[in-house]
């Protein structure tokens, strides 16, 4: 009887467990890709703009992980949309001048800040990236809020805000949508959901996405 009793206990767990998987991969695979909706496009950019100063990433924690790689992982992925070329401002570069590493997009700006980008990189933009928010387990999340600001007349080219989390079922789809894609080299199909594992592939997808809105020059 108790042999029988652990038998009926395994198989209804093993019956729930594939109940609720069944459910998760039915949600997941009826919803639709993630797609930014919390930004601000301007129509088209100046014929101008076509060199913009990347700003290091901000994040309230200095010393978050998140920060070894964000500021490789922003750029390159700009630089994919060739939309303008993207300049990255080095963390010592900030210290030099600004008297910090990385600077807020919300906090006031150094004296002289535009002029100085103006003169050293010859920009005509600036791009700030603070990730005001990032979770390193799964599920992977990391939320950005980015500005472009055109340097001559100090207008938004273009803003946004999204928390991108994987636990999400359309976060899902649309992450393994471009890990499918030429997007993420190197990757075998046994690791088909690196991208929802890996922060750094899965920051890649994220700043692929949100830079896939800017707007056309």
């Amino acid at each position: 009887m108790k042999i029988l009793a652990l038998f009926s206990y395994a198989f209804f767990i093993f019956i729930s467990t594939s109940c609720r998987k069944f459910e998760e991969e039915k949600i997941i695979a009826e919803a639709e890709p993630y797609k930014p909706t919390n930004l601000y496009p301007v129509e088209r950019l100046p014929t101008y703009f076509n060199r913009v100063a990347v700003m290091p990433c901000y994040h309230s924690d200095p010393s978050s992980p998140v920060l070894t790689f964000g500021d490789d992982v922003f750029v390159k992925e700009m630089s994919k949309f060739g939309v303008f070329e993207p300049m990255s401002v080095s963390t010592k570069f900030c210290k030099d001048f600004f008297g910090k590493e990385r600077l807020s997009s919300s906090e006031a700006l150094p004296d002289n800040f535009l002029k100085i980008l103006v003169e050293k990189f010859g920009a005509n933009g600036v791009l700030f990236i603070d990730l005001h928010s990032y979770k390193a387990y799964r599920p992977l999340s990391l939320g950005v809020r980015a500005k472009l600001v055109d340097l001559k007349s100090g207008e938004f080219m273009w803003a946004i805000d999204e928390t991108i989390d994987t636990g999400e079922a359309s976060v899902m789809v649309a992450a393994n949508l471009y890990q499918r894609g030429n997007h993420v080299q190197a990757l075998s199909e046994k690791t088909s959901s690196s991208i929802l594992q890996s922060p750094r592939l899965f920051s890649k997808f994220v700043a692929h996405t949100l830079f896939s809105t800017l707007p056309n020059r």
